[in-house]
């Protein structure tokens, strides 16, 4: 089952253009809005993102979320 969409996938166009021209950006939203799950997925399929990204969750239960959250997105187990 896909999950639904996240609130972040509004706002995801303008991130990505901004950072196009530049080097860093800051997004605030609301927890569970997409942050983790939707930008760095989308951050991986642009061509000018090269480097690494890296994603901090001081949670273990929250970054266990995130992983199963963007596994089901894409489609993997």
């Amino acid at each position: 089952m896909t999950p639904p969409p996240l609130p972040i996938l509004a706002v995801l166009p303008e991130l990505l253009t901004a950072l196009r021209t530049r080097s860093s950006a800051v997004l605030v939203a609301p927890p569970g809005a997409g942050k983790t799950t939707a930008v760095a997925p989308a951050l991986l399929e642009q061509a000018w993102c090269t480097g690494e990204i890296l994603l901090l969750s001081p949670r273990r239960l929250a970054a266990r979320a995130a992983a199963e959250r963007m596994a089901a997105t894409a489609g993997e187990p």
